[in-house]
């Protein structure tokens, strides 16, 4: 049995005091995006579907942006759905037309979210300003999205010093709204950056320092799951996929392989088909290491056609290292020193870009009074 958030309570009990229309319908819109946020698409899908056959009727502009960001953040959770951009950039639009301020932060906020995920640089960097120079002090919501992409940015930069009091920023904040889902994004991401940089480590710098890593996020990854577990996290199957990740990093390649086979359909569905080519390159790895040459072949083979659809540079980097092991093992020396020299050039890209992305939230953060 998962435990209901307290934001989840608090806006029940403020829509069934709500009688003027348009707030009881725009608290609505509101508990429909956290719906979203907790994986109960369906619940969110069918709240938003009465809202429309009453948005003629209330013609709020305030109501349309709630209900645009309410269907933006079901189009994210659902599939980590592109058009869920649009349309928080509609809701972004409309709050700022109907001079919403609240729903205005709160948008932008998810702008920075959106533009962080798609390595929108400069539109992270603008949006994170605009969220926390808009945002009342108890905004709190606003507040702990806005400082969670700035507590992630800093960590994909792998600037943790920078990182931890933001993270300890969108957890205060979080908290005070009793908002479990972006308590668990926190988790979640926190722990998927730490793995991420545990595996970039263990195939372009293997010393005894990517192992104390790959153990700390295991430890975070292990925490995640048992928090989804009790307040029921939107996707399944990606803390199952880390734990494979980490596992494979640790050298556990039966036990990563077992958990890959398990989990990894359902993870792809839920988000992570953009990187399909580092986890094929994984299970190439794995299979090799437990003498499974043809099968890891084959893996290998699908892992360099799925690089050819695009995926984050450093996830393209890892693939491209792990594809030259996997090649060195098959002694296809050729291939393998093809791939070892596009991982090289694929890290340095990813290096440019963690530095692009600190040196935007430091540009951005001065525009801000710190709280």
């Amino acid at each position: 049995m998962t435990i209901t958030s307290r934001a989840m309570r608090q806006l029940d009990a403020a829509i069934a005091r709500t009688r003027e229309p348009v707030a009881h319908a725009c608290l609505r819109a509101e508990r429909a995006g956290l719906l979203a946020r907790h994986g109960q698409l369906e619940a969110a899908r069918a709240e938003l579907a009465d809202l429309h056959a009453q948005r003629e009727r209330l013609a709020s502009a305030t109501l349309a942006a709630w209900v645009c960001l309410a269907e933006g953040l079901l189009a994210y959770f659902t599939e980590m759905d592109s058009d869920a951009r649009d349309r928080v950039l509609r809701a972004h639009a409309m709050a700022v037309a109907a001079r919403a301020r609240p729903l205005l932060a709160l948008s932008a906020a998810w702008l920075a979210h959106l533009d962080y995920v798609r390595h929108d640089i400069a539109g992270m960097g603008r949006h994170v300003a605009e969220s926390l120079q808009e945002a009342a002090a108890d905004h709190h919501a606003a507040r702990a999205r806005a400082s969670l992409v700035v507590a992630e940015g800093y960590h994909f930069g792998e600037r943790l010093d920078l990182a931890q009091p933001w993270y300890e920023r969108a957890r205060e904040h979080a908290t005070a709204e009793g908002d479990h889902a972006t308590l668990g994004a926190l988790m979640h991401n926190r722990a998927w950056l730490s793995g991420d940089q545990a595996r970039l480590a263990s195939v372009f710098d293997p010393d005894a320092s990517h192992q104390a890593r790959a153990r700390q996020a295991l430890l975070a990854a292990e925490s995640t799951g048992y928090f989804d577990q009790q307040v029921g996290g939107p996707l399944g199957a990606l803390v199952p996929v880390l734990r494979a990740q980490l596992q494979l990093v640790r050298g556990e390649h039966e036990a990563a392989l077992a958990l890959y086979e398990a989990h990894l359909g359902q993870a792809l569905e839920q988000g992570l088909a953009r990187k399909r080519s580092v986890y094929d390159a994984d299970l190439a790895w794995c299979k090799l290491q437990l003498g499974r040459p043809d099968d890891a072949l084959a893996d290998a083979r699908r892992a360099e056609s799925a690089l050819a659809a695009g995926c984050d540079i450093d996830d393209q980097a890892v693939a491209h290292a792990r594809l030259a092991q996997v090649f060195h093992g098959l002694d296809k020396v050729g291939e393998s020193e093809r791939h070892a020299a596009q991982a090289v050039l694929d890290l340095k890209a990813h290096r440019d870009q963690q530095a692009r992305v600190v040196e935007a939230l430091d540009r951005a953060l001065e525009q801000v009074f710190l709280f």
